[in-house]
């Protein structure tokens, strides 16, 4: 997706990418045009490298017509290739070649051919064009394993590249993800942090790849759009357009141009293309060559200089600035929705691994490859940024999100269910699993039969008719409790008071409006808060970053933004309750728009966070909606997750060593913590509300952003009309941030143990232990070997520990695709040397097997039935760009 706007007259480029382009010139602090006396005899060569750039799961059309605008897409530039002994192209994601193989299972062996003969490229590694900042670590490294594995089962491929050409910012991650794949280069085109078109991109680790960010994904459109050959003085234009990218790029280095019309390009109008282009540009003398290239071509001609030394290229530590801000704040339905289907996920094939390895239970590897896959087809783009049309996410005839997260949603249920039953056997207790390395005990909810209790946990029965439980649960381990024939007791309603105090806190209420104007640490007396705070805020605003810009693609931050009233400007009926384990304020009360407003405050007698829920109901069109809590210190330093890790970034003070990007509407991966300047901080939790910002000293979670249409298509799950739940948490701290383990609650926040009903009583024990800087984030079998995915998560070299308490032989440390190994010692007890932010795979050679995927060619077996029909429709004339709506 990304840009959606038609290419100026006057420019190659479009608006966006023309303005990212000028940033680029900025950034290298040169002119626009070359300097006069450079001869023209030291023009560079230019690599034109066309791509065709959808969003391949349903934009503005639904998924089983995307497909087929993919496939015929892809088809016509595959028969450019046929009919031009000068046209080569790329092409990226999994599905779409099942599309074609779906559909026109005939040009498959012409495809082959043509990428055995380099004259096509399959140039993503990944299964499909993902976001890279919205869903957790492993899920966006087994979108790389899985793509990687399927090109290599299916067609025998090795795509080389990490090709993220439509990202809209990138996290400091992704070299080490690319690495750990044995990719050779990342890919991007937006926020080049370094005003050069190629440089080392390095994680916080050490890990370095090759980056190329030349410019837009689709330049020099008049080459592909033109419906006659370029004349002269159109083929002047096109030189001066290569002229504004060699100060760009690094000397003695080829120009790069990745290529097409636009959004859904396809080949270039003119048949005659390349060839009369290449054969007019030759007489025109311009004193360079150019020619249509795969990228492999390119990084080919330039990869051994860079080694020599005669390229000499910039290096990066940081991330980017992010872009489209819309995409992190709205559609709280997708975002949460993945984020808890993520985390039952990996937690069901913890429970899997172990049952497999404890009590010889089979292991679902086709169940779980399953789901990964259907979960990697909602990372797409625009589904997991939540901007596309309606029928994407919910439609009568057509495969749709809403069925993949209910497949992967009622698989893990069953995945978990049948391996917690083979574990524990059968009986009268509550199993439960932990899936986090380390002993924990935060406060979980789970459903219990009518009038039952846990035998040794405190219990507190809630209204909903679940269960408030809290016990020590140790690291990694499965065990079944005794349930008491006593009911839990239940809250009981207290006086409403404007103080509140718990083992860790003091907090006060405003009675009229519910909202917390103190918060105050009782190990140091501290006061945490300026103002009053969980103030839910209405605002529009009063300008867009460009004209006529969907409100669904771009958000200004909040000084660009009018206050449209907040939940404190009419009075508010509280309602406090308390038991054993938690006091519960309700708040009800009316909103903007006239909708009912319901925030619950849940405030822990014994434990530290403090967990917030806020039910908005009707939200006008074109309306956002934050929680603000204002800080009463100044907030010297960001640390914010992302995708394996953390962006860490200064904020009332540069320091130049700090590298992460604070400004603005950033994304956020379950946490994000504030340092103080007195010292401690606080930590801002969520189970998919990613969108952050920080005001001065006023930190924001965005919770909706209410858009009805998106490029004029209804969208129910974008819409602000009927009922949205929001779900955050708050963690002060007086601590340092390693102390307090922000990154640890934040897991415990999104990953509530496994309930596992009717099952016999037995004492949980650890079957993985850790040292307390490495965060579990996967347990699986994969073939002959048990495979970890550890992260060393609090950004400090050092030594990790691993205690692995389960059957193995011998172990190994890999990459994430199980390659470059070097061995392990003193089974069952590892030392590992680990690096700052670390991925770290390991391998453990076991006694049996499981077998290996099939790799998926059809999606019918998820399909619901009365939807076949839709996904089997073929239509050769539907090509290009889906049509907007009105």
């Amino acid at each position: 997706m990304s840009n959606k706007s038609k290419t100026p007259p006057q420019s190659d480029l479009d608006r966006r990418g023309f303005l990212s382009y000028l940033g680029m010139l900025s950034l290298a602090g040169v002119a626009a045009d070359i300097e006069a006396e450079d001869s023209i005899e030291h023009r560079r060569p230019v690599f034109i490298v066309p791509n065709f750039h959808p969003a391949s799961c349903g934009w503005l059309t639904t998924f089983s017509k995307e497909r087929v605008y993919c496939a015929n897409s892809y088809l016509n530039h595959l028969d450019r290739v046929r009919d031009d002994p000068k046209y080569e192209f790329v092409m990226s994601e999994v599905n779409n070649v099942v599309a074609i193989m779906n559909f026109q299972p005939d040009r498959i062996p012409e495809l082959r051919a043509r990428v055995a003969a380099g004259r096509v490229e399959i140039v993503n590694g990944y299964f499909l064009e993902s976001t890279i900042n919205l869903s957790g670590g492993e899920a966006l490294m087994r979108l790389g394993v899985e793509g990687l594995r399927w090109y290599a089962d299916v067609f025998g491929w090795k795509p080389r590249f990490s090709w993220n050409i439509d990202v809209c910012g990138t996290h400091e991650q992704m070299p080490q993800i690319a690495d750990e794949l044995g990719l050779e280069a990342l890919i991007y085109t937006r926020k080049n942090p370094t005003g050069k078109t190629l440089f080392w991109s390095e994680s916080p680790d050490g890990s370095k790849i090759l980056t190329l960010c030349p410019g837009h994904y689709s330049e020099a459109s008049t080459l592909f759009s033109n419906k006659t050959p370029l004349n002269a003085s159109e083929l002047e234009k096109v030189n001066e357009f290569f002229d504004k990218k060699e100060p760009i790029t690094p000397a003695n280095a080829p120009l790069l141009v990745l290529a097409g019309s636009g959004d859904y390009a396809l080949a270039p109008t003119v048949k005659s293309y390349p060839s009369r282009l290449i054969s007019d540009w030759n007489r025109a003398n311009f004193g360079r060559t150019i020619r249509f290239s795969t990228l492999s071509k390119y990084v080919d001609a330039i990869r051994p200089k860079i080694d020599s030394g005669e390229i000499s290229i910039p290096t990066s530590h940081a991330g980017t600035a992010y872009d489209f801000d819309a995409f992190w704040i709205e559609n709280p339905e997708v975002k949460t929705r993945y984020r808890s289907n993520e985390h039952a996920l990996q937690s069901a094939e913890m429970l899997a691994t172990v049952a497999s390895l404890e009590r010889h239970h089979e292991y679902p590897v086709k169940a779980l490859y399953d789901a990964w896959i259907l979960m990697c087809l909602n990372m797409d783009r625009n589904t997991l940024w939540g901007s596309a049309g309606g029928m994407v996410f919910e439609d009568a005839q057509s495969w749709d999100v809403n069925d993949r997260f209910n497949w992967v949603r009622k698989t893990t249920a069953q995945v978990a269910t049948n391996a917690g039953k083979e574990m524990l056997g059968a009986g009268g207790g509550l199993g439960l699993f932990n899936s986090s390395n380390w002993r924990r005990r935060d406060p979980f909810e789970v459903h219990l039969p009518d009038g039952k209790s846990i035998d040794g946990a405190v219990c507190q029965a809630l209204p909903d008719g679940s269960t408030l439980c809290q016990l020590d649960l140790p690291s990694v381990s499965a065990g079944g409790w005794r349930l008491l024939n006593k009911p839990a007791p239940s809250s009981r309603p207290i006086a409403a008071a404007t103080k509140i105090e718990t083992k860790d806190y003091l907090v006060e209420l405003d009675l009229k409006t519910g909202a917390l104007t103190s918060l105050r640490l009782k190990s140091n007396g501290r006061e945490l808060l300026s103002a009053p705070a969980n103030v839910i805020v209405a605002e529009r605003p009063v300008r867009m970053p460009h004209p006529n810009d969907d409100p669904g693609d771009f958000m200004p931050p909040r000084p660009d933004r009018r206050r449209l009233g907040t939940s404190s400007d009419q009075p508010s009926t509280l309602s406090v309750t308390s038991g054993p384990i938690a006091t519960i304020v309700e708040v009800k009360g009316q909103f903007f728009g006239g909708g009912a407003i319901s925030r619950s405050v849940r405030l822990y007698h014994d434990f530290p966070r403090i967990d917030f829920e806020t039910e908005l109901n009707d939200i006008p069109n074109f309306t956002v909606v934050v929680a603000e809590f204002p800080l009463a210190d100044e907030i010297t330093e960001i640390r914010r997750g992302i995708p394996f890790g953390f962006s860490h970034g200064a904020w009332s003070k540069p320091n130049a060593n700090l590298h992460g990007w604070t400004k603005g509407i950033v994304p956020a991966v379950r946490w994000i913590d504030y340092a103080l300047a007195g010292g401690g901080g606080v930590a801002i939790f969520d189970r998919g509300c990613s969108g952050r910002e920080l005001d001065d000293r006023t930190p924001i979670i965005y919770l909706l952003n209410a858009e009805d249409k998106y490029y004029g298509y209804p969208n129910r799950w974008l819409s602000g009309n009927g009922k949205h739940v929001l779900e955050y948490s708050l963690l002060p701290h007086g601590s340092d941030w390693e102390q307090a383990q922000v990154p640890h609650r934040a897991w415990e926040y999104n990953a509530p143990p496994i309930a596992i009903q009717n099952a016999a009583m037995r004492p949980a024990s650890p079957f993985i232990e850790t040292s307390d800087n490495l965060i579990l984030h996967a347990l699986r079998r994969e073939e002959k070997y048990i495979e970890l995915r550890l992260l060393e998560c609090l950004g400090l070299a050092g030594t990790a520990h691993l205690t692995v308490n389960l059957p193995h032989k011998g172990a190994s440390l890999t990459d994430a695709r199980g390659k470059k190994k070097s061995g392990l010692y003193k089974r069952p007890n590892y030392e590992i040397p680990v690096r700052p932010q670390q991925i770290l795979t390991v391998r453990l050679m076991t006694d049996s097997a499981v077998s290996k995927p099939e790799p998926i060619t059809k999606w019918d077996p998820f399909v619901p039935e009365r939807k076949l029909a839709a996904l089997h429709a073929y239509d050769p004339t539907i090509i290009g760009h889906p049509p907007k709506g009105d």
